[in-house]
């Protein structure tokens, strides 16, 4: 699972939080003009939610307006360690949860503890997504929305394969992808499932199921633990089913390099672990054979 969270820069204006007449400091706060940057999958995908929330909020603050700057995935973090570096940063700023972290530790985002509960539906945020936004018991983040990952496979060749119904377990689906593989070999580079040797969104799930863990944090100090007995027999689990699965990835390349669907969508691969909203890019050859 992928979240996204909105995080407020520190010495800037929280959005719905603070008062229009509020002190800001910076040089877009001076201007009555609230900086928001957001990826363009707001762009694409929500644009009326995004400027209903605008209009709400200049309803509710006179004299201000809200500049919404859309942002790539690619280099979003480059081009705000930028505008950190020159002083001249957004207000407020969406980011991944795995991006969290490292700002928050830093001290770029303004600590929005006391003001949880003016956000709508506080009460109710994700456990998991809440952490994300939370750095030794403080609040930096605002929940935005989240996304399940899912396999998306090719319900014509599980068929093909006489693969009936859902797997109900890790091991009837490995089973499964293992008879795909057999069946399917007219395609170069064929990978039943394919998955990046590096793709960490995949391994740490089997870190995680293993009881595993990528650190702690103890007296203020974090230590790794990977190397944990719990850590490894979850990698070693993720080892066991990408050689079983025969993915033809190399175990030195990541999830996106070349992304998943991308395989997909060239007829290399039956099946895919990723975000739900991957099915957007499969190809509209087998549009009709994804589930």
């Amino acid at each position: 699972m992928r979240y996204r969270v909105l995080a407020v820069v520190a010495a800037a204006l929280a959005l719905g939080v603070v008062a229009a007449t509020a002190a800001a400091s910076g040089q877009r706060a001076e201007g009555n003009t609230l900086t928001v940057w957001l990826q363009v999958d707001a762009q694409n995908g929500w644009p009326n939610l995004v400027s209903a929330a605008n209009s709400a909020f200049e309803a509710s603050h006179p004299g201000w307006t809200v500049d919404v700057e859309y942002q790539q995935w690619s280099d979003h973090l480059q081009k705000f360690d930028a505008t950190i570096a020159g002083n001249d940063t957004p207000d407020v700023i969406e980011m991944g949860d795995t991006e969290m972290t490292k700002y928050m530790a830093d001290g770029a985002f303004a600590n929005i503890t006391a003001d949880k509960s003016q956000f709508a539906n506080s009460g109710k945020w994700l456990a998991g997504l809440t952490a994300s936004s939370t750095y030794h018991n403080k609040l930096y983040g605002v929940p935005y929305y989240a996304g399940s990952r899912v396999i998306t496979y090719r319900s014509d060749l599980f068929a093909k394969a006489h693969v009936k119904g859902v797997p109900k377990s890790l091991a009837q689906f490995q089973a499964d992808l293992v008879k795909v593989g057999k069946m399917e070999k007219k395609v170069k580079g064929f990978s039943p499932l394919y998955v990046g040797g590096e793709d960490w969104y995949t391994a740490l799930g089997f870190v995680f199921d293993y009881g595993g863990s990528i650190a702690t944090y103890k007296n203020g100090k974090w230590t790794g633990t990977l190397d944990s007995k719990k850590s490894i027999a979850g990698l070693t689990a993720f080892k066991k089913f990408f050689d079983a699965t025969q993915s033809k990835s190399t175990a030195t390349l990541d999830g996106t390099n070349p992304y998943p669907y991308t395989v997909f969508s060239q007829g290399r691969t039956a099946a895919n672990y990723g975000p739900a909203w991957y099915t957007c890019c499969t190809g509209k050859k087998y549009a009709k054979a994804t589930k």
